[in-house]
């Protein structure tokens, strides 16, 4: 058969399953699901994809016709990969595939055979195809369309999945169309997956919180500091945002979310990939208050007491008494740390991180 003959006939078989339906009743009251899902939802550059499309509906399944887009321009059909189920009908069913890949669009329409015994579908498997990734392209969707259905009111449309009053399709009440229809898409991603990062949000990042990659962290990969008012890890979650993956916050080890709260970067496994801690200036020990017990401990190190810290040690707590951020916890540090606690002007963290940052030439 010659191409344009084929053409021709797969026209035809398209105007003959509408015509189905030209006197039939439309029944809004029965509900169809029909789910596009993909083997794989990112891939690279000449990977191939499986499409599954399936459907559920609480009816019996009679003739069916559901068309599923895709962007041409990421993807090419791979030939002769249209697979219909054979598992629809008892007896059987003429079916035809039809592709048209300007528009990047497979179609496949099942009309039962005398004979058969139709059924209600349960995630029941239609047809199948591939694709494969021919060019970078995020969340490209491979997609069923709502205006494609048929209905009183789009005699035309292109998707439909008709109903049987019985299973038996020799003496069922003629099919329907216009059920009420659900439909569940996907759509897939081509090139390399983002990588997790620490990043800051909007909020963060207005705020003036700063995330240090440059100070050492003897546990972890640097600090993050500059945030105003910490009650719970939410209020360290709002400043922080990954491209991939997820951000854990633990408390620290007095149970606060304060100095040396622990902040976690997950991969899409939950795996860790680095560790940060959450600095609150001033608060040394970590139990959420700047008081006497922070100005003692800044105090001994300034008055050659014992200290069990230096600034750059890598410590959370050496980090959050270098106020300043001049390498060096001395007057300067105390001065701060009296100030809050004797109810003195004492800097804002925000003020305070950006001090730091700029002394160790972060921006």
């Amino acid at each position: 058969m010659t191409k344009a003959k084929k053409a021709i006939s797969v026209v035809l078989a398209v105007v003959m399953i509408a015509g189905l339906f030209a006197f039939g009743a439309f029944a809004a009251d029965q509900n169809a699901t029909i789910a596009v899902s993909a083997s794989e939802t990112q891939v690279e550059v000449g990977a191939t994809v499986t499409v599954t499309v399936a459907a559920t509906t609480d009816y019996y399944a009679a003739a069916t016709s559901v068309p599923v887009y895709y962007d041409a321009a990421a993807f090419d059909l791979v030939p002769d990969s249209v697979t219909p189920s054979t598992d629809l009908y008892g007896a059987g069913y003429t079916d035809t595939a039809i592709n048209t890949t300007e528009a990047g669009c497979v179609m496949v329409a099942f009309i039962p055979k005398a004979g058969g015994t139709a059924k209600q579908l349960s995630n029941t498997t239609l047809f199948t195809f591939q694709l494969t990734a021919k060019a970078n392209a995020q969340a490209s969707p491979i997609a069923t369309k709502a205006e494609d259905q048929k209905t009183a009111t789009n005699i035309g449309g292109k998707l439909y999945l008709g109903a049987y009053s019985t299973a038996d399709v020799n003496t069922a009440t003629v099919t329907a169309v216009g059920q009420e229809f659900s439909l569940t898409n996907t759509a897939v991603t081509i090139g390399s997956a983002a990588a997790p990062e620490l990043q800051l949000s909007e909020t963060g990042s207005s705020a003036g919180v700063i995330i240090d990659r440059v100070s050492n962290c003897a546990n972890g990969n640097g600090f993050v500091y500059g945030i105003d008012n910490v009650f719970s890890d939410a209020d360290i979650l709002n400043n922080l945002t990954t491209p991939a993956g997820s951000i854990r916050v633990t408390a620290n080890e007095s149970g606060a979310y304060s100095t040396g709260a622990k902040i976690e970067l997950l991969d899409a496994e939950g795996a860790t990939v680095e560790t940060y801690y959450y600095i609150f200036f001033g608060d040394i020990n970590g139990d959420s208050y700047v008081d006497f017990i922070d100005v003692t401990s800044v105090e001994g190190i300034n008055s050659f007491m014992d200290f069990d810290y230096m600034a750059g040690d890598g410590s959370c707590q050496g980090m959050a008494a270098d106020i300043n951020g001049d390498s060096f916890i001395d007057f300067i540090d105390v001065t701060f740390v009296e100030g809050v606690n004797s109810f003195m002007d004492f800097p804002t963290q925000a003020d305070t991180a950006a001090t730091v940052a700029a002394s160790k030439g972060i921006s």
